[in-house]
């Protein structure tokens, strides 16, 4: 009997120690984060275990012993873990860093022209903001502003993408091809060029003077050469005996593209070495037009082809013929 009490009460002295020792325990508490730098708008983990607290808050708030929760700071945070059991209390801190998002990226794109008719060309233009890469479909990778001209062989669906730090943005324009009416080659109605003695001579002066002018591929823009070309020839043919000089602007393509869309282009040519002149002080009653698209070309490879991307000038008549 009395071995049995000696018994229960080391019993009892042990489970009354543990509680005393439980009780006056410090608690313990850890505290983590799934990452410590993020973007605004991002959100992060944090996680938290404790031992002997009797409560645990998390930047001020109670929260379960153990557990996680999710957040999405707007600014540069430090998230405080405190476990407590009466006076006593232990802490544990992570600071998650926020920078500011980047700015999303912008694309807008547009066309000159919505429908066309097959062969014919229009002008994609598009700008973007906040890019690091953009791209159109059938283009691939292009700057992030500018234009581009285009002759899509089928209705299309342009869609350009930016792509930059602050993620990507998408914006499209349709055009519309239909196969083109059936229609005879424009030609503007020109005198028959003379061959007497004199239109001979004055002819010769003419070709010395008002000299063929070049285009880059697909472009029917003047270059620096070109208008400098047409300045001078400006400055002849508006000279006392040269006022009354008819003449012919050919514009010529080179084999490239569709029959179709080379006479437009040789038009566009054309025409737009004649506004120069009738700017510099031609007469525009003195000047036709007539395009031949790529029926006189004669080159091959990118060298013969840079010299049928031209607009001739042909002398039809006037003039006096000069003295010898």
């Amino acid at each position: 009997m009395k071995d049995r009490m000696s018994r229960n009460f080391a019993i009892l002295f042990v489970v009354l120690a543990a509680i005393f020792l439980t009780a006056c325990a410090k608690p313990k508490v850890t505290l983590s984060v799934n990452r410590d730098r993020i973007q605004q708008g991002e959100d992060v983990k944090v996680n938290w275990t404790s031992k002997d607290a009797k409560e645990v808050t998390i930047n001020g708030e109670k929260v379960d012993k153990t557990g996680s929760k999710v957040y999405t700071p707007n600014d540069s945070t430090t998230y405080t873990a405190i476990a407590t059991r009466g006076k006593k209390e232990a802490r544990d801190s992570k600071t998650v860093s926020v920078s500011a998002r980047p700015a999303a990226p912008t694309v807008t794109i547009t066309t000159d022209q919505s429908a066309l008719e097959r062969g014919q060309s229009t002008t994609i233009r598009w700008s973007s903001t906040n890019a690091d890469r953009v791209s159109i479909t059938d283009l691939g990778s292009v700057q992030g502003s500018g234009s581009r001209a285009i002759s899509p062989s089928a209705s299309t669906t342009y869609t350009a993408t930016a792509i930059g730090p602050g993620g990507s943005n998408t914006a499209s324009t349709r055009i519309t091809v239909t196969e083109p009416a059936e229609r005879p080659r424009t030609t503007t109605t020109t005198p028959t060029t003379t061959t007497s003695p004199s239109s001979v001579a004055i002819a010769t002066l003419f070709g010395q003077q008002v000299k063929a002018i070049y285009f880059d591929y697909n472009k029917a823009d003047l270059t620096a050469e070109a208008k400098d070309t047409l300045k001078q020839a400006a400055q002849w043919l508006t000279q006392g005996p040269n006022r009354s000089i008819a003449f012919r602007i050919e514009g010529n393509c080179d084999p490239r593209g569709t029959e179709e869309y080379n006479i437009g282009l040789g038009e566009r040519r054309a025409q737009a070495a004649r506004e120069f002149l009738v700017a510099a002080g031609v007469d525009v009653g003195r000047i036709a037009t007539v395009s031949f698209g790529e029926e006189k070309a004669s080159g091959s490879g990118e060298s013969g082809w840079a010299n049928d991307r031209r607009d001739d000038f042909i002398y039809v008549s006037g003039g006096t013929a000069p003295r010898t």
